[in-house]
Protein backbone atom coordinates (compact mmCIF):
# COMPACT_ATOMS: atom_id res chain seq x y z
CA UNK A 1 0.00 0.00 0.00
CA UNK A 2 2.82 2.40 0.65
CA UNK A 3 4.69 1.68 -2.26
CA UNK A 4 1.77 2.68 -4.69
CA UNK A 5 1.24 5.76 -2.27
CA UNK A 6 4.33 6.92 -3.00
CA UNK A 7 4.54 6.55 -6.73
CA UNK A 8 4.46 9.34 -9.24
CA UNK A 9 1.39 10.33 -10.73
CA UNK A 10 2.44 8.90 -14.05
CA UNK A 11 3.48 5.30 -11.89
CA UNK A 12 -0.18 5.45 -10.03
CA UNK A 13 -1.91 6.27 -13.32
CA UNK A 14 -0.32 3.04 -15.33
CA UNK A 15 -1.31 0.55 -12.30
CA UNK A 16 -4.81 1.71 -12.32
CA UNK A 17 -5.53 1.83 -15.93
CA UNK A 18 -4.54 -1.74 -15.63
CA UNK A 19 -7.23 -2.45 -12.66
CA UNK A 20 -9.72 -0.44 -15.38
CA UNK A 21 -9.04 -2.95 -17.83
CA UNK A 22 -9.67 -6.11 -15.09
CA UNK A 23 -12.82 -3.86 -14.52
CA UNK A 24 -14.06 -3.35 -18.37
CA UNK A 25 -13.41 -7.20 -18.69
CA UNK A 26 -16.21 -7.72 -16.93
CA UNK A 27 -18.35 -5.57 -19.09
CA UNK A 28 -17.15 -7.21 -22.43
CA UNK A 29 -15.43 -4.13 -22.94
CA UNK A 30 -11.67 -5.71 -22.79
CA UNK A 31 -10.66 -4.11 -26.44
CA UNK A 32 -11.92 -0.46 -25.34
CA UNK A 33 -9.70 2.65 -25.09
CA UNK A 34 -9.10 4.42 -22.26
CA UNK A 35 -8.50 8.38 -21.97
CA UNK A 36 -8.01 9.92 -18.80
CA UNK A 37 -10.38 12.25 -17.32
CA UNK A 38 -9.10 12.74 -13.69
CA UNK A 39 -6.75 11.38 -11.48
CA UNK A 40 -7.95 12.13 -7.43
CA UNK A 41 -9.03 10.12 -5.40
CA UNK A 42 -11.22 8.50 -7.73
CA UNK A 43 -9.85 7.91 -10.85
CA UNK A 44 -12.06 8.11 -14.35
CA UNK A 45 -11.51 7.22 -17.62
CA UNK A 46 -13.20 7.59 -20.79
CA UNK A 47 -13.83 4.71 -22.52
CA UNK A 48 -14.16 3.90 -26.25
CA UNK A 49 -15.28 1.09 -27.46
CA UNK A 50 -17.50 -0.20 -30.46
CA UNK A 51 -21.09 -0.53 -28.70
CA UNK A 52 -20.70 3.08 -27.31
CA UNK A 53 -18.78 5.80 -25.31
CA UNK A 54 -18.39 5.23 -21.11
CA UNK A 55 -16.98 6.97 -18.19
CA UNK A 56 -15.51 3.98 -15.93
CA UNK A 57 -15.06 5.55 -12.58
CA UNK A 58 -12.62 3.52 -10.61
CA UNK A 59 -13.14 4.52 -6.56
CA UNK A 60 -10.61 5.16 -3.91
CA UNK A 61 -10.71 2.38 -0.97
CA UNK A 62 -10.84 2.24 2.06
CA UNK A 63 -13.94 5.08 2.53
CA UNK A 64 -16.57 3.67 0.16
CA UNK A 65 -17.68 0.10 -0.03
CA UNK A 66 -19.65 -2.02 -2.80
CA UNK A 67 -22.67 -1.58 -0.85
CA UNK A 68 -22.19 1.84 -0.82
CA UNK A 69 -21.35 2.61 -4.23
CA UNK A 70 -24.22 0.47 -4.90
CA UNK A 71 -26.74 2.08 -3.40
CA UNK A 72 -25.44 5.62 -5.68
CA UNK A 73 -26.12 3.48 -8.71
CA UNK A 74 -29.41 2.70 -7.06
CA UNK A 75 -30.48 6.19 -6.83
CA UNK A 76 -29.20 7.11 -10.09
CA UNK A 77 -31.23 3.85 -12.01
CA UNK A 78 -34.58 5.54 -10.13
CA UNK A 79 -33.91 8.81 -11.19
CA UNK A 80 -33.58 7.25 -15.07
CA UNK A 81 -36.43 5.41 -14.61
CA UNK A 82 -38.63 7.94 -12.57
CA UNK A 83 -37.57 11.39 -14.64
CA UNK A 84 -36.79 12.52 -17.50
CA UNK A 85 -33.58 14.39 -16.04
CA UNK A 86 -30.45 14.76 -17.16
CA UNK A 87 -28.32 12.23 -14.78
CA UNK A 88 -25.78 9.57 -16.23
CA UNK A 89 -27.13 5.47 -16.64
CA UNK A 90 -25.54 3.13 -14.81
CA UNK A 91 -24.46 0.05 -17.19
CA UNK A 92 -24.72 -3.27 -15.89
CA UNK A 93 -21.96 -6.10 -16.10
CA UNK A 94 -22.39 -9.25 -17.49
CA UNK A 95 -23.50 -10.47 -14.03
CA UNK A 96 -25.87 -8.40 -13.72
CA UNK A 97 -23.97 -5.92 -11.07
CA UNK A 98 -23.53 -2.41 -11.30
CA UNK A 99 -20.61 -2.63 -9.09
CA UNK A 100 -17.51 -4.45 -10.09
CA UNK A 101 -14.21 -5.28 -7.54
CA UNK A 102 -11.73 -5.32 -10.04
CA UNK A 103 -7.53 -6.44 -8.31
CA UNK A 104 -4.25 -6.34 -10.29
CA UNK A 105 -0.93 -7.07 -9.01
CA UNK A 106 0.41 -3.89 -9.00
CA UNK A 107 -2.01 -2.42 -6.32
CA UNK A 108 -2.40 -3.34 -3.12
CA UNK A 109 -5.75 -3.22 -2.33
CA UNK A 110 -8.95 -4.47 -4.75
CA UNK A 111 -10.54 -1.20 -5.83
CA UNK A 112 -14.75 -0.81 -6.61
CA UNK A 113 -15.26 0.60 -9.87
CA UNK A 114 -18.86 1.61 -11.99
CA UNK A 115 -19.39 2.19 -15.40
CA UNK A 116 -21.68 4.79 -16.86
CA UNK A 117 -22.80 5.77 -20.07
CA UNK A 118 -21.52 8.94 -21.23
CA UNK A 119 -23.82 11.74 -21.07
CA UNK A 120 -23.42 14.59 -23.77
CA UNK A 121 -23.28 18.28 -23.14
CA UNK A 122 -20.68 20.68 -22.46
CA UNK A 123 -19.41 22.84 -19.62
CA UNK A 124 -20.04 26.39 -19.36
CA UNK A 125 -17.53 27.39 -16.61
CA UNK A 126 -16.65 31.37 -16.98
CA UNK A 127 -19.37 31.85 -19.67
CA UNK A 128 -22.27 31.10 -17.03
CA UNK A 129 -25.07 33.34 -16.83
CA UNK A 130 -28.18 33.79 -15.18
CA UNK A 131 -30.46 32.04 -17.43
CA UNK A 132 -27.91 28.50 -17.03
CA UNK A 133 -28.29 28.94 -13.25
CA UNK A 134 -31.96 29.08 -13.49
CA UNK A 135 -31.62 26.15 -15.18
CA UNK A 136 -29.50 24.34 -12.30
CA UNK A 137 -31.87 25.74 -9.58
CA UNK A 138 -34.69 23.93 -10.89
CA UNK A 139 -32.68 20.57 -11.73
CA UNK A 140 -31.50 20.81 -7.91
CA UNK A 141 -35.27 21.48 -6.85
CA UNK A 142 -35.97 18.08 -9.36
CA UNK A 143 -33.42 16.54 -7.88
CA UNK A 144 -34.52 16.41 -4.40
CA UNK A 145 -38.30 16.14 -4.83
CA UNK A 146 -37.33 12.91 -6.51
CA UNK A 147 -35.56 11.84 -3.68
CA UNK A 148 -38.07 12.86 -1.35
CA UNK A 149 -40.50 10.93 -2.73
CA UNK A 150 -38.46 7.63 -3.04
CA UNK A 151 -38.43 5.15 -1.08
CA UNK A 152 -34.26 3.63 -1.37
CA UNK A 153 -34.05 -0.46 -1.65
CA UNK A 154 -32.94 -1.97 1.88
CA UNK A 155 -29.52 -1.42 2.87
CA UNK A 156 -29.33 1.75 0.96
CA UNK A 157 -26.34 3.40 2.59
CA UNK A 158 -24.71 6.88 1.92
CA UNK A 159 -22.99 9.42 4.29
CA UNK A 160 -23.40 12.40 5.50
CA UNK A 161 -22.82 15.08 3.36
CA UNK A 162 -21.60 17.28 6.13
CA UNK A 163 -18.79 15.45 7.22
CA UNK A 164 -15.34 16.86 7.52
CA UNK A 165 -12.75 13.41 7.77
CA UNK A 166 -12.98 10.79 6.52
CA UNK A 167 -13.15 8.24 9.88
CA UNK A 168 -16.73 10.27 10.40
CA UNK A 169 -18.04 10.01 6.63
CA UNK A 170 -17.20 5.86 7.26
CA UNK A 171 -19.10 6.15 10.45
CA UNK A 172 -22.07 8.07 9.23
CA UNK A 173 -22.62 5.40 6.25
CA UNK A 174 -22.13 2.83 9.43
CA UNK A 175 -25.57 4.53 10.33
CA UNK A 176 -27.49 5.51 7.32
CA UNK A 177 -30.21 3.30 6.99
CA UNK A 178 -31.24 5.10 10.85
CA UNK A 179 -30.05 8.71 9.77
CA UNK A 180 -31.17 11.58 12.22
CA UNK A 181 -30.97 15.28 11.17
CA UNK A 182 -30.79 16.29 14.58
CA UNK A 183 -27.46 16.60 16.81
CA UNK A 184 -24.69 18.43 15.62
CA UNK A 185 -23.46 18.54 12.31
CA UNK A 186 -20.40 17.76 11.97
CA UNK A 187 -20.87 15.69 14.83
CA UNK A 188 -18.84 16.91 18.02
CA UNK A 189 -16.40 13.67 17.46
CA UNK A 190 -15.48 14.50 13.87
CA UNK A 191 -14.60 18.26 14.87
CA UNK A 192 -12.18 17.78 17.59
CA UNK A 193 -10.62 15.09 14.78
CA UNK A 194 -10.40 17.89 12.46
CA UNK A 195 -9.04 19.94 14.99
CA UNK A 196 -6.54 17.74 16.12
CA UNK A 197 -5.59 17.58 12.06
CA UNK A 198 -5.17 21.05 11.99
CA UNK A 199 -3.34 21.43 14.94
CA UNK A 200 -0.61 19.11 14.27
CA UNK A 201 -0.62 20.18 10.58
CA UNK A 202 -0.59 23.74 10.51
CA UNK A 203 -0.55 25.31 14.08
CA UNK A 204 -2.07 26.10 17.14
CA UNK A 205 -3.48 29.70 15.72
CA UNK A 206 -5.19 28.07 12.96
CA UNK A 207 -6.95 25.09 15.35
CA UNK A 208 -8.68 28.19 17.13
CA UNK A 209 -9.62 29.69 14.04
CA UNK A 210 -11.14 26.63 13.38
CA UNK A 211 -13.01 26.27 16.46
CA UNK A 212 -14.42 29.68 16.14
CA UNK A 213 -15.95 28.25 12.62
CA UNK A 214 -17.18 24.92 13.64
CA UNK A 215 -19.31 26.97 16.70
CA UNK A 216 -20.41 29.25 13.82
CA UNK A 217 -21.37 26.24 11.89
CA UNK A 218 -23.25 24.66 14.64
CA UNK A 219 -25.60 27.58 15.32
CA UNK A 220 -26.70 27.28 11.47
CA UNK A 221 -27.23 23.32 11.41
CA UNK A 222 -29.44 23.58 14.48
CA UNK A 223 -31.68 25.83 13.40
CA UNK A 224 -32.03 24.02 9.87
CA UNK A 225 -32.34 20.88 11.87
CA UNK A 226 -35.70 22.25 13.30
CA UNK A 227 -37.03 23.16 9.82
CA UNK A 228 -39.90 20.73 8.67
CA UNK A 229 -38.63 18.83 4.78
CA UNK A 230 -35.26 20.77 4.98
CA UNK A 231 -33.39 17.34 5.24
CA UNK A 232 -33.02 14.41 2.86
CA UNK A 233 -30.67 12.89 0.45
CA UNK A 234 -29.11 15.11 -1.89
CA UNK A 235 -26.29 15.24 -4.48
CA UNK A 236 -24.00 16.80 -2.37
CA UNK A 237 -20.84 18.20 -4.97
CA UNK A 238 -23.25 20.35 -7.62
CA UNK A 239 -20.75 22.74 -8.70
CA UNK A 240 -19.42 24.23 -12.32
CA UNK A 241 -17.74 20.95 -12.76
CA UNK A 242 -20.42 18.81 -12.51
CA UNK A 243 -23.42 20.15 -14.03
CA UNK A 244 -23.16 20.74 -17.71
CA UNK A 245 -25.66 21.97 -20.60
CA UNK A 246 -27.26 20.04 -23.92
CA UNK A 247 -30.11 21.34 -26.19
CA UNK A 248 -31.14 24.21 -23.18
CA UNK A 249 -30.93 21.54 -20.31
CA UNK A 250 -28.84 21.33 -17.25
CA UNK A 251 -27.38 18.20 -16.88
CA UNK A 252 -25.93 16.52 -13.33
CA UNK A 253 -22.77 14.21 -12.95
CA UNK A 254 -20.47 12.43 -10.61
CA UNK A 255 -23.04 11.78 -7.45
CA UNK A 256 -19.99 10.13 -5.94
CA UNK A 257 -21.13 12.30 -2.54
CA UNK A 258 -24.73 12.13 -2.63
CA UNK A 259 -25.10 11.25 0.68
CA UNK A 260 -27.70 12.38 3.71
CA UNK A 261 -27.65 16.54 4.19
CA UNK A 262 -30.00 20.05 4.49
CA UNK A 263 -31.20 20.40 0.72
CA UNK A 264 -29.38 24.52 1.56
CA UNK A 265 -26.42 22.63 1.13
CA UNK A 266 -26.88 21.39 -2.57
CA UNK A 267 -27.31 25.28 -2.99
CA UNK A 268 -24.46 26.37 -1.01
CA UNK A 269 -22.13 24.12 -2.90
CA UNK A 270 -23.10 25.37 -6.31
CA UNK A 271 -23.00 29.32 -5.28
CA UNK A 272 -19.86 29.17 -3.10
CA UNK A 273 -17.67 28.15 -6.09
CA UNK A 274 -19.00 31.16 -7.81
CA UNK A 275 -18.76 33.81 -5.59
CA UNK A 276 -16.21 36.43 -6.66
CA UNK A 277 -17.63 36.06 -10.05
CA UNK A 278 -18.24 40.26 -11.52
CA UNK A 279 -22.24 38.86 -12.00
CA UNK A 280 -21.99 36.67 -8.81
CA UNK A 281 -25.20 38.30 -7.41
CA UNK A 282 -27.55 38.11 -10.73
CA UNK A 283 -26.34 34.58 -10.73
CA UNK A 284 -27.05 33.64 -7.03
CA UNK A 285 -30.56 35.29 -7.42
CA UNK A 286 -31.25 33.36 -10.71
CA UNK A 287 -30.29 29.79 -8.72
CA UNK A 288 -32.51 30.44 -5.53
CA UNK A 289 -35.23 32.07 -7.42
CA UNK A 290 -35.80 28.68 -10.37
CA UNK A 291 -35.11 26.45 -7.18
CA UNK A 292 -37.68 28.11 -5.19
CA UNK A 293 -40.09 27.43 -7.94
CA UNK A 294 -39.68 23.93 -7.01
CA UNK A 295 -39.08 23.81 -3.55
CA UNK A 296 -39.67 26.22 -0.85
CA UNK A 297 -36.29 28.21 0.82
CA UNK A 298 -36.08 27.71 4.28
CA UNK A 299 -36.38 30.90 6.76
CA UNK A 300 -33.37 33.31 6.82
CA UNK A 301 -31.83 31.18 3.86
CA UNK A 302 -29.10 33.73 3.01
CA UNK A 303 -27.79 33.71 6.44
CA UNK A 304 -27.35 30.08 6.33
CA UNK A 305 -25.67 29.81 3.15
CA UNK A 306 -22.76 31.82 4.40
CA UNK A 307 -22.68 29.76 6.89
CA UNK A 308 -22.61 27.09 4.81
CA UNK A 309 -19.94 28.77 2.84
CA UNK A 310 -17.46 28.57 5.63
CA UNK A 311 -18.50 24.82 6.52
CA UNK A 312 -17.55 23.57 2.81
CA UNK A 313 -13.94 25.67 2.83
CA UNK A 314 -13.50 23.79 6.14
CA UNK A 315 -14.12 20.45 4.75
CA UNK A 316 -11.67 21.38 1.50
CA UNK A 317 -9.48 22.17 4.33
CA UNK A 318 -9.70 18.46 5.66
CA UNK A 319 -10.08 16.78 2.21
CA UNK A 320 -6.61 18.49 1.21
CA UNK A 321 -4.63 18.09 5.03
CA UNK A 322 -6.08 14.01 4.69
CA UNK A 323 -5.23 13.99 1.14
CA UNK A 324 -1.41 15.70 1.30
CA UNK A 325 0.24 12.12 0.70
CA UNK A 326 -1.55 11.37 -2.62
CA UNK A 327 0.51 12.30 -5.99
CA UNK A 328 -2.02 14.85 -6.85
CA UNK A 329 -1.17 16.98 -3.62
CA UNK A 330 1.95 16.53 -2.42
CA UNK A 331 3.54 19.05 -3.84
CA UNK A 332 0.71 21.87 -3.16
CA UNK A 333 -1.16 20.30 -0.14
CA UNK A 334 0.61 23.32 1.93
CA UNK A 335 -0.27 26.33 -0.23
CA UNK A 336 -3.98 24.75 -0.75
CA UNK A 337 -4.38 24.67 3.18
CA UNK A 338 -3.72 28.32 3.63
CA UNK A 339 -5.76 29.39 1.22
CA UNK A 340 -8.87 27.79 2.54
CA UNK A 341 -7.57 29.21 6.12
CA UNK A 342 -7.23 32.48 5.42
CA UNK A 343 -10.76 32.44 3.53
CA UNK A 344 -12.20 30.88 6.86
CA UNK A 345 -10.83 34.06 8.42
CA UNK A 346 -12.03 36.31 6.37
CA UNK A 347 -15.33 34.94 6.27
CA UNK A 348 -15.26 35.28 9.96
CA UNK A 349 -14.29 38.72 10.09
CA UNK A 350 -17.12 39.56 7.63
CA UNK A 351 -19.59 38.26 10.32
CA UNK A 352 -17.99 40.13 13.16
CA UNK A 353 -16.55 37.06 14.63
Amino acid sequence: MHEFASLSRRGQLGCLRRVGRTALASYGLEDARLALLRHEHNTTFRVDARSGRYVLRINRPRVHTPDTIGSEMAWLSALRRDTDLGVPEPVAARDGSLVVVARDPSVPEPHVCVLLRWLDGRFVDQRLTPAHLRRVGALEGHLQEHAASWTPPSGFLRPRVDTLTDTAKVDSMAQSAAVARNGDHPTKEDGDRGLQVVEALVSTADAELFARALEVVWATTRKLAEVPGAFGLIHGDLHYENFLFHRGEARAIDFDDCGWGFHLYDLAVTLWELEGRPRYDELREALLDAYAQERPLPEDHATHLRVLFVLRRMQMLMWVLESREHAAFRDGWQAWARDELDGIARALTARGL
